[in-house]
């Protein structure tokens, strides 16, 4: 055992988070883990340890307290600061909806589907962070230390979308009319998806839609015409059309843009 670390205050939306539960989309069970991936995988290297390990993903004000020494990294700072017992860390945000504290030797917590990562849509995997809560510290790495400080560009000004599979559904044009528009990320925010406030495109077909897959990133169109991507805990399954797919590598940028945020799309190639 490398140390333990306390909970002093939760915050909001604090949940613990590794690399998720790629693999059981099947089963009706989403892949989870990180909203912004990037991110949750810098604070990661920051400490040494590997990509996925266990973190804190939080919307802000989290408080934890070092009853051993211990290495951390916050992505507001992207930096390692050294806490020995006693030692109080804060988490806030910086302009961005989810921060996440990566702990050298990684956080260990009850695993289910072999992820320790909490979705909040199931229910899955170790509960939300209670204050008070006291976590074991996984063992050192044995990596070196190599970098001071890991700063973060905000991604892309325009986000890349590949067209969705409903298109025949809405009029002609609509996908170009998503890509031209200028999207308000709003505050009807969570890990299971963003709602984007805009000029929709029109919808021809009205009639009902069964059930078909979604995939993280899938651009929802439902009845009120706000479009909703899909984030780390969305179901698997969705009965709105789909008008298009966010880019993966570019699902982090957007996820990281703040409620009254403006957004713009480009065509994916």
């Amino acid at each position: 055992m490398s140390g333990r670390i306390v909970v002093v205050s939760t915050g909001w939306s604090t949940t613990l988070q590794d690399h998720g539960r790629p693999g059981f989309a099947h089963l009706g069970v989403p892949r989870s883990g990180p909203v912004d991936r990037v991110l949750a995988d810098l604070v990661n290297r920051v400490v040494g340890n590997p990509e996925g390990t266990t973190v804190f993903e939080t919307a802000g004000g989290l408080v934890i307290r070092a009853e051993w020494p211990l290495l951390v990294a916050s992505s507001p700072t992207g930096a390692p600061v050294s806490l020995e017992p006693g030692d109080e860390h804060r988490v806030d945000p910086v302009g961005r909806t989810m921060e996440y504290l990566a702990v050298r030797g990684g956080i260990l917590a009850e695993q289910v589907l072999g992820s320790s990562s909490h979705d909040t849509l199931s229910g899955l995997g170790p509960p939300p962070v209670d204050a008070g809560a006291d976590y074991e510290i996984g063992p050192d790495p044995r990596t070196p230390i190599t970098v001071d400080v890991a700063p973060l560009h905000d991604g892309p000004d325009r986000i890349r979308l590949w067209p969705g599979p409903h298109l025949a559904r809405f009029a002609d044009g609509a996908f170009e009319q998503v890509l031209r528009g200028r999207w308000t990320v709003t505050d009807r925010w969570s890990r299971v998806g963003v709602r984007l406030l805009g000029e929709p495109p029109d919808r021809l077909d009205h009639s009902e839609l069964a059930s078909v897959g979604l995939v993280e990133g899938a651009v929802q169109l439902p009845p009120s015409g706000e479009p909703v991507v899909m984030l780390a805990d969305h179901p698997t399954t969705g009965g709105y059309p789909v008008v298009a797919v966010v880019h993966a590598d570019d699902l982090a940028a957007l996820a990281r843009r703040p409620p009254g945020s403006t957004i713009g799309f480009a065509r994916a190639t």
